[in-house]
């Protein structure tokens, strides 16, 4: 023991820091150092993260803090210039190196968390829940959530204030760990939920914090307001309680919402009457969900109904007050002789192809039909657009905002229409009617930004469909001149 009173820890093996442990009474912690190979450089090394990874109980972790901060302390006291200019300088130069650290470390977090976010170690009896995949009740639920709002304060240099993709990387790495925790495909949304809340927990009575003050006048606190009596304490905590009380209440009734929208999805024959006032009854967190991007994937798990086109269609008409597929066909019926006629389209392989495929029918439903799909097909082109962001025919989907992929355009009997999302399809259709509606509503109803190289034909179709003219559509008169027909006037 006198030995190691007499060297310095930085050189010491792990043989002499285990040795120093049982001197301290920590010789529970002997087989774990000897583990990870704990020398005396790094056991000065360590932070407050790696103890706790290294260390389990609490107690233990406070002492060998204690033990190191101690250590430290003792030492820049011996080693401490006795002249005081000298010192001075010694502490300017520390406090610089200190600030680069800092600096170094804090780039280092954020180059991190863009990478990949990696899940901390869990505590012991958590790390057994988790391997053996059992259900987690609700106060290791609490624990798993405790951890990583802990964990993420960490990456974020004490931050309390996480983005909305920095909570969705935590989830996300947290359900691809561990699957099983996605239950029933709601896991995503209900992990997410419950990690925002644990930090709206603890910002809650912070009142010295600068981000925190910041942000709560941002939204409406007000800064040096008077302190509440234990009256209005007490009315609060009520007040508070019953707001969970109703919180609680609102999961329970989404989770059974959720659970009866899987189960109907699969069924042959649907209750659509039911599914129309459950939908309805679950929109307000729905739009929340998209609006805070939750991945679409996991909207569509929980609400598989949005890829049939009537909910797609019913989904825009409870947002915007208007019929998309009446619209649709309306502005089809409407413009498609201008449209075919336009000189920017008359050499285009589609209409060569209609104006062929015309010649071998008479029945006018069929030539008809066989119009309006032609002018759908030919928007972009109309509008000097990329028609690969609109409709695809006879290749590979590639691009990831809603597209169509149309075969057989011009047969009535085998034609096919699909609505991709993501490059992966979200619903089949018959007709182009129903395609173009779908792919309008689309991009509304999920909060998806249509792409600039196919701006000017949605702000023709929603100019119609809106009954308003858009600030962004061009001059009448220059388009008029480009399509060589005449466009609405509203």
């Amino acid at each position: 023991m006198v030995y190691l009173q007499e060297t310095a820890m930085e050189t010491w093996s792990v043989e002499q820091v285990c040795s120093w442990l049982v001197e301290k009474n920590l010789g529970e912690l002997v087989h774990r150092f000897q583990e990870e190979e704990v020398s005396g450089a790094a056991l000065l090394a360590l932070n407050d993260r790696m103890v706790q990874q290294l260390v389990k109980k609490i107690g233990h972790q406070a002492v060998l803090m204690d033990l190191i901060k101690k250590y430290k302390q003792n030492t820049q006291g011996l080693k401490s210039p006795e002249n005081p200019k000298e010192a001075a300088l010694v502490m300017q130069t520390e406090a610089a190196r200190e600030r680069n650290v800092k600096h170094i470390l804090a780039r280092s977090k954020a180059l991190q968390w863009t990478k990949s976010y990696v899940l901390p170690e869990f505590p012991y009896d958590v790390k057994c829940m988790l391997a053996e995949q059992k259900c987690p009740d609700h106060s290791m639920r609490i624990r798993i959530i405790e951890f990583l709002q802990a964990d993420m304060t960490k990456y974020l240099e004490g931050s309390l204030y996480p983005s909305t993709q920095q909570y969705n990387d935590v989830v996300n790495a947290l359900l691809q760990a561990h699957p099983f925790l996605d239950e029933d495909g709601c896991g995503f949304f209900l992990w997410k939920r419950a990690l925002k809340d644990r930090f709206k927990y603890v910002r809650r009575p912070i009142e010295d914090d600068e981000q925190v003050i910041r942000n709560k006048c941002k939204f409406g606190h007000r800064r040096g307001q008077k302190r509440k009596s234990l009256a209005d304490i007490r009315f609060d905590e009520i007040k508070l309680v019953q707001i969970k009380e109703e919180a609680v209440c609102f999961d329970s009734e989404l989770d059974e919402h959720i659970k009866w929208f899987q189960q109907e999805y699969v069924k042959t024959e649907k209750d659509w009457r039911e599914i129309d006032k459950r939908m309805s009854q679950t929109l307000e967190i729905r739009r929340k969900m998209i609006g805070s991007q939750t991945p679409l994937k996991d909207i569509l798990k929980l609400f598989p109904f949005l890829k049939c086109p009537y909910q797609i269609f019913r989904e825009f008409q409870l947002l915007t007050r208007t019929d998309i597929y009446k619209k649709t066909r309306h502005i089809l019926e409407s413009y498609s002789e201008n449209i075919l006629t336009s000189f920017s389209v008359v050499d285009n392989p589609i209409n060569i192809l209609l104006q062929e495929k015309m010649k071998h029918y008479t029945d006018e439903d069929m030539l008809k039909y066989m119009k309006l799909t032609a002018t759908c097909l030919l928007l972009p082109d109309v509008f000097g657009d990329d028609p690969s962001l609109f409709v695809i025919m006879n290749e590979q989907v590639q691009v990831s905002t809603p597209v169509l992929e149309v075969k057989n355009p011009f047969n009535m009997e085998v034609c096919e229409f699909s609505l991709y999302l993501e490059r992966e399809r979200l619903t089949k259709v018959d007709d182009c009617v129903t395609a173009l509606a779908a792919l309008v509503a689309a991009f509304h109803v999920f909060g998806i930004e249509c792409p600039r190289r196919l701006s000017q034909t949605f702000n023709f179709l929603e100019t119609l469909i809106f009954d308003m003219h858009s600030p962004y559509f061009p001059s009448l008169k220059e388009k008029e001149k480009e399509v060589g027909f005449q466009l609405p006037v509203t």
